[in-house]
């Protein structure tokens, strides 16, 4: 069984739920931007409104992170949220009389898309695939300073010991002041004068 996809005819009568166990390739994740232990939950929802396709739902499952501070591997259970829209071809599009109509973009905010907006996909022939829109959000939902608790003490900068298990005594470099050298140059002067 693949990732689901959407045919536009099916959307021109009701939206269209589906619940999916996927598997990170799938969608395309490598190891360097996601590590996933077992499989992915997806649920989602498709509907069409004139040239759109909007997608909502919720994707979740467990990831393997690496702390900053004390280097140990975390997992982290995940129910991300996500929501897309697709633009239609031309060529369907301009067959879309049929099925629901285009809101009145006075009465309920812009329906058609611009042809540059980036946060609008393209469809792929007449499929939406939402891989590559799932991909993203897992990667963008990913933290840049990954924690395995906000209290870890991470490893000692003198003999690389993970201060979360035991302490080590190791006394701590005090760190540079980057001010230390002016505050040097600004005494001398005084010095010499006798202040």
């Amino acid at each position: 069984m693949a990732l689901p996809s959407f045919h536009l005819n099916e959307l021109s009568e009701e939206d269209l739920t589906v619940s999916y166990e996927a598997q990170p390739d799938e969608l395309g994740l490598l190891p360097e931007e996601a590590v996933v232990r077992g499989d992915l939950s997806l649920t989602m929802t498709a509907g069409a409104s004139g040239t759109l396709v909007h997608i909502h739902g919720e994707i979740g499952g467990t990831f393997v992170r690496e702390c900053v501070r004390c280097l140990r591997e975390y997992e982290e259970h995940i129910l991300l949220p996500f929501s897309a829209r697709y633009r239609m071809p031309d060529v369907m599009s301009r067959g879309r009389s049929r099925g629901k109509p285009a809101q009145d973009p006075d009465a309920a905010g812009i329906v058609e898309a611009p042809e540059d907006d980036e946060d609008t996909y393209v469809c792929i022939g007449e499929r939406v695939d939402p891989a590559e829109m799932l991909r993203e959000h897992i990667i963008l939902a990913t933290p840049i300073q990954p924690l395995c608790n906000e209290d870890c003490q991470g490893l000692c900068p003198v003999c690389g010991r993970d201060k979360n298990q035991a302490a080590c005594g190791c006394v701590e470099p005090t760190p540079m002041n980057p001010f230390a050298f002016l505050q040097e140059r600004w005494k001398k002067p005084r010095e010499n004068r006798g202040d």
